[in-house]
């Protein structure tokens, strides 16, 4: 018998996006009031929940809990050479809603995949979608929307960081093409809308005390629009400070948008070039991702700005833009991180 109220939540894969990112944000929306089921084959402590071992685990919890499988939304955040494996699993358990974890799948054959196999089989899948969903660019596109700075011409994306540690330490990316900059062509693609051609490509090493690492300084990737509006994507890995910064070009002024650069501070700012007055945001963008993929799993909201197809094209453009820029510079073309 199907209970009312919140969706139980399944979260299959217990680490650091599905401890301290999904669960954090399903405590944040619904008080911990909702029955959360974490899956992972290392026991876990699951605040306001319970651990499974496996999926075969998660089933027998929610049927003892009052539920089907078909109520629950499932949480898929193992890591993405595994989510195709994942999705497989939890169709034929009879799971029809899911958050997918970003990125959706290690290649883009696998990515493929999963668009048609949500297609053929009717469910629906919302891969994470960040910054499509902050208030900060909401903001943005409403004060664009206004004729505040006339027609868009261009976007220039920021999004750059001290990493330095963190690179020497972790294998997880080939370059520095797959820090940040999917989440920067999610974003262009959403504003900006298909892209044409990648008309320019570059990355650089990192620089170091001791000599340097390979393709891990940074990179910046240019957009031509089908649209004709270009974009320009910009990523410094060796930046002194953290700066996630868009520039709207317009025929009739320049619009910047400041997101918050952390968890520490999590508000966000608009303002309009040359003018004192600015918009200032609280902004938690993955929290309100998911909080608005419940509300439409339960019929009282559109889909949040998500869509596989949208992801599976940001992949094969950064496919292009990683290999022009390493063939560009003589380097081998590094693997898809892992």
């Amino acid at each position: 018998m199907r209970k009312k109220g919140n969706s139980p939540s399944v979260i299959v894969g217990y680490g650091h996006a599905g401890r301290d990112l999904h669960h954090r944000a399903l405590r944040d929306i619904t008080g911990g009031r909702s029955l959360v089921i974490a899956v992972d084959p290392r026991p876990a402590e699951v605040i306001g929940g319970e651990w499974v071992p496996d999926i075969r685990g998660a089933v027998a919890e929610l049927w003892a809990a009052g539920y089907r499988v078909a109520d629950a939304v499932f949480h898929v955040a193992v890591p993405p050479n595994a989510h195709r494996d994942c999705m497989e699993q939890l169709l034929r358990v009879g799971a029809q809603r899911f958050i997918l974890e970003k990125p959706i799948a290690n290649t883009i054959e696998d990515a493929a995949h999963l668009v048609d196999l949500a297609e053929a089989t009717g469910t629906v899948v919302l891969p994470m979608s960040v910054w499509p969903s902050s208030r900060v660019t909401e903001a943005a596109e409403e004060l664009v929307a206004s004729g505040a700075i006339g027609e868009p011409v261009s976007y220039h994306m920021e999004q750059s960081k001290p990493r330095f540690r963190r690179s020497l330490q972790t294998q997880g990316h080939g370059s520095a093409f797959e820090v940040e900059l999917p989440h920067q062509l999610l974003l262009a693609l959403h504003l900006a809308g298909s892209v044409a051609e990648v008309t320019e490509s570059r990355g650089w090493d990192l620089p170091l005390p001791f000599g340097r690492l390979d393709r891990m300084g940074g990179a910046e990737v240019e957009l031509l629009h089908t649209s004709g509006v270009r974009t320009t994507l910009y990523t410094d890995l060796a930046s002194p400070v953290r700066r996630r910064r868009l520039h709207i070009h317009g025929s009739e002024g320049t619009l910047v948008a400041d997101y918050p650069v952390s968890g520490d501070d999590d508000f966000g700012q608009v303002r309009i070039a040359g003018r004192p007055v600015r918009t200032v945001v609280q902004d938690a963008p993955l929290t309100r991702f998911i909080e608005h993929a419940y509300e439409h799993f339960r019929g009282e909201r559109p889909a949040p700005r998500s869509d596989l197809a949208l992801h599976l094209e940001s992949m094969e453009l950064l496919d292009t833009a990683r290999t022009a820029a390493f063939a560009a510079s003589g380097a081998t073309v590094p693997q898809e991180a892992a």
